[in-house]
Protein backbone atom coordinates (compact mmCIF):
# COMPACT_ATOMS: atom_id res chain seq x y z
CA UNK A 1 0.00 0.00 0.00
CA UNK A 2 2.71 2.27 1.13
CA UNK A 3 4.09 1.84 -2.48
CA UNK A 4 0.92 2.38 -4.23
CA UNK A 5 1.00 5.67 -2.85
CA UNK A 6 4.72 6.80 -2.94
CA UNK A 7 4.21 6.05 -6.53
CA UNK A 8 0.81 8.12 -6.94
CA UNK A 9 3.02 10.82 -5.42
CA UNK A 10 5.59 10.29 -7.88
CA UNK A 11 3.65 10.91 -10.77
CA UNK A 12 2.10 14.13 -10.77
CA UNK A 13 5.81 15.71 -9.46
CA UNK A 14 7.31 13.82 -12.62
CA UNK A 15 4.91 14.85 -14.85
CA UNK A 16 5.69 18.41 -13.80
CA UNK A 17 8.71 18.76 -14.59
CA UNK A 18 8.17 17.25 -17.74
CA UNK A 19 6.14 20.13 -18.63
CA UNK A 20 8.14 22.83 -17.00
CA UNK A 21 11.67 21.67 -19.10
CA UNK A 22 9.08 22.41 -22.08
CA UNK A 23 8.23 26.20 -21.88
CA UNK A 24 10.96 28.02 -23.86
CA UNK A 25 11.33 31.13 -22.16
CA UNK A 26 13.09 34.28 -24.47
CA UNK A 27 15.54 36.32 -22.80
CA UNK A 28 15.69 39.74 -22.64
CA UNK A 29 18.15 41.69 -24.65
CA UNK A 30 17.98 38.70 -26.95
CA UNK A 31 18.32 39.70 -30.74
CA UNK A 32 15.94 39.78 -33.01
CA UNK A 33 16.26 40.67 -36.73
CA UNK A 34 13.44 42.68 -38.86
CA UNK A 35 12.98 43.05 -42.42
CA UNK A 36 11.14 45.81 -43.59
CA UNK A 37 8.77 44.94 -46.02
CA UNK A 38 8.18 47.81 -48.17
CA UNK A 39 10.41 50.74 -48.87
CA UNK A 40 10.15 53.86 -46.68
CA UNK A 41 11.14 57.16 -47.81
CA UNK A 42 11.42 60.60 -45.23
CA UNK A 43 9.57 62.87 -47.62
CA UNK A 44 6.58 60.07 -47.83
CA UNK A 45 5.49 58.96 -44.37
CA UNK A 46 5.11 61.08 -41.38
CA UNK A 47 5.41 61.04 -37.48
CA UNK A 48 3.38 57.81 -35.63
CA UNK A 49 2.93 56.00 -39.08
CA UNK A 50 2.91 52.42 -38.52
CA UNK A 51 6.18 50.23 -40.40
CA UNK A 52 5.64 46.62 -41.21
CA UNK A 53 8.79 44.17 -41.02
CA UNK A 54 9.20 40.78 -40.43
CA UNK A 55 11.64 38.56 -38.97
CA UNK A 56 14.27 37.53 -40.91
CA UNK A 57 15.54 34.53 -39.24
CA UNK A 58 14.09 31.83 -36.72
CA UNK A 59 14.43 32.32 -33.17
CA UNK A 60 16.06 29.13 -31.67
CA UNK A 61 15.66 28.85 -28.06
CA UNK A 62 17.35 25.12 -26.79
CA UNK A 63 17.45 23.99 -29.86
CA UNK A 64 14.23 24.38 -30.96
CA UNK A 65 12.92 26.59 -33.42
CA UNK A 66 10.93 28.79 -30.94
CA UNK A 67 9.92 31.97 -33.23
CA UNK A 68 9.57 30.92 -37.47
CA UNK A 69 11.12 33.23 -39.99
CA UNK A 70 8.18 35.53 -41.23
CA UNK A 71 6.38 36.33 -37.70
CA UNK A 72 5.33 39.62 -38.40
CA UNK A 73 6.76 42.61 -36.43
CA UNK A 74 5.78 46.23 -36.14
CA UNK A 75 7.12 49.38 -35.58
CA UNK A 76 6.36 53.03 -36.02
CA UNK A 77 7.84 56.28 -37.46
CA UNK A 78 9.40 58.78 -34.64
CA UNK A 79 10.55 61.57 -36.91
CA UNK A 80 10.30 62.00 -40.61
CA UNK A 81 11.67 64.86 -42.68
CA UNK A 82 12.03 66.04 -46.54
CA UNK A 83 15.26 67.51 -48.21
CA UNK A 84 14.69 71.45 -48.32
CA UNK A 85 16.38 73.99 -50.32
CA UNK A 86 20.14 74.62 -50.31
CA UNK A 87 21.05 71.21 -50.28
CA UNK A 88 19.42 70.44 -47.14
CA UNK A 89 18.83 66.53 -47.05
CA UNK A 90 15.89 64.81 -45.02
CA UNK A 91 15.48 62.77 -42.00
CA UNK A 92 13.81 59.47 -40.85
CA UNK A 93 13.78 57.58 -38.01
CA UNK A 94 11.52 54.17 -36.60
CA UNK A 95 11.37 52.37 -33.57
CA UNK A 96 10.82 48.41 -33.60
CA UNK A 97 8.55 47.61 -31.25
CA UNK A 98 6.22 44.62 -31.30
CA UNK A 99 6.68 41.05 -32.79
CA UNK A 100 3.88 39.30 -33.10
CA UNK A 101 3.26 35.29 -32.41
CA UNK A 102 0.80 33.34 -34.30
CA UNK A 103 -0.85 32.24 -31.11
CA UNK A 104 -1.42 35.73 -30.62
CA UNK A 105 1.16 36.53 -28.00
CA UNK A 106 2.65 40.31 -28.39
CA UNK A 107 6.49 40.46 -27.65
CA UNK A 108 7.55 44.14 -26.72
CA UNK A 109 10.71 45.43 -28.61
CA UNK A 110 13.41 47.92 -28.31
CA UNK A 111 14.97 49.83 -30.94
CA UNK A 112 15.95 52.93 -32.42
CA UNK A 113 16.70 53.47 -35.91
CA UNK A 114 17.81 56.93 -37.53
CA UNK A 115 18.87 57.91 -40.89
CA UNK A 116 19.81 61.92 -40.76
CA UNK A 117 21.69 62.52 -43.79
CA UNK A 118 24.80 65.41 -43.92
CA UNK A 119 23.59 68.48 -45.70
CA UNK A 120 25.43 69.80 -48.60
CA UNK A 121 24.30 73.32 -48.58
CA UNK A 122 28.04 74.46 -48.54
CA UNK A 123 28.53 73.04 -51.96
CA UNK A 124 24.94 74.86 -53.06
CA UNK A 125 26.46 78.03 -51.61
CA UNK A 126 29.58 77.55 -53.44
CA UNK A 127 28.04 76.56 -56.63
CA UNK A 128 25.38 79.81 -56.35
CA UNK A 129 28.36 82.42 -55.93
CA UNK A 130 30.69 80.67 -58.60
CA UNK A 131 28.01 79.88 -61.07
CA UNK A 132 24.08 81.21 -60.65
CA UNK A 133 21.87 81.76 -58.27
CA UNK A 134 19.68 78.96 -59.43
CA UNK A 135 21.75 76.58 -57.34
CA UNK A 136 20.06 78.09 -54.48
CA UNK A 137 16.94 76.08 -55.29
CA UNK A 138 18.68 72.54 -55.67
CA UNK A 139 17.31 70.16 -52.72
CA UNK A 140 19.31 67.65 -50.55
CA UNK A 141 18.64 63.93 -50.65
CA UNK A 142 15.53 62.41 -48.78
CA UNK A 143 16.58 59.80 -46.20
CA UNK A 144 15.14 56.56 -47.17
CA UNK A 145 15.49 52.67 -46.47
CA UNK A 146 14.52 49.66 -49.16
CA UNK A 147 12.32 46.65 -48.57
CA UNK A 148 14.30 43.92 -47.28
CA UNK A 149 17.10 46.00 -45.33
CA UNK A 150 17.50 44.45 -41.81
CA UNK A 151 17.58 46.00 -38.81
CA UNK A 152 18.24 44.87 -35.01
CA UNK A 153 15.61 45.44 -32.26
CA UNK A 154 16.05 43.73 -28.86
CA UNK A 155 13.41 41.67 -26.49
CA UNK A 156 12.01 44.46 -23.91
CA UNK A 157 11.56 41.93 -20.85
CA UNK A 158 11.91 37.72 -20.41
CA UNK A 159 8.62 36.10 -21.51
CA UNK A 160 7.95 32.83 -21.46
CA UNK A 161 6.48 31.44 -24.77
Amino acid sequence: MKKIITLLLFIPVTLMAQTDSTVLTLQEGTIIKAALTKSINGKEVNVGEIVDFELSENIIINDQVAISKGAKITGSVTDAQRSKALGKKGKLAFSIDYLYLSNGQVIKLRSQIEKNLKGSGAAVAAGAILLSPLALIFNGKNAKYEKGEVFTAYVDKEIKL
